[in-house]
């Protein structure tokens, strides 16, 4: 098998694990496994950059996967506020060393999002976080000509919108309605 090839069938290998470790995370119900498939999600897409040598992609998704286990860490406690604002500080430099023009600020605004709802910590702000997040990486990728990225952040952000509805405000309309009939 020749390099290149090999190159693209680790990417998209990797890519895939992502996109399962993510799409299933936000079907979750409990903020801990949610967060160890996030977590997961990430470590596999710091290996998608890093085979295919996009170096600022993957020191963004190592500070993605930093922030994830220190968020996992505090379980339903909220990390302190000065945690969320170095994680911004972080991105922000990372932003500003990478600027390809303002199109890099649609990533930005997306992983800030994403971040405040992490950092929040309530599941259900995680899922419509994730989906709101990502709805900036849709375009990026559209824009970047990503395709393949795009259709993955599309499956990612229709799964945290299917969750968001499905556990957060339907299945929260079932426990009242079984409730009510008591």
């Amino acid at each position: 098998m020749d390099n290149e090839l090999l190159v693209f069938v680790l990417g998209q290998t990797f890519g895939i694990f992502a996109l399962i470790c993510t799409v299933v995370s936000m079907q979750l119900k409990k903020k801990k496994p949610l967060m160890i498939l996030q977590t997961a999600s990430e470590a596999f897409i710091i290996a998608q950059y890093w085979v295919k040598g996009a170096i600022t992609g993957s020191f963004m998704a190592v500070v993605s996967f930093v922030r994830d286990i220190i968020f996992t860490k505090y379980g339903k406690k909220r990390a302190p506020l000065w945690i969320l604002i170095t994680i911004y500080v972080i991105m922000t430099i990372l932003t500003i060393m990478s600027w390809a023009g303002p199109l890099s600020l649609l990533p930005y605004v997306g992983s800030l999002i994403y971040c405040w709802s992490l950092w929040y910590g309530k599941v259900k702000w995680i899922r419509l976080g994730n989906g709101i997040g990502n709805s900036p990486y849709l375009f990026y990728t559209l824009l970047t000509g990503n395709y393949a990225l795009f259709i993955m952040t599309l499956l990612e952000v229709i799964s945290s919108f299917v969750g968001f509805f499905r556990i957060d405000v339907f299945g929260k309309q079932k426990k009242l309605t079984k409730k009510s009939k008591k």
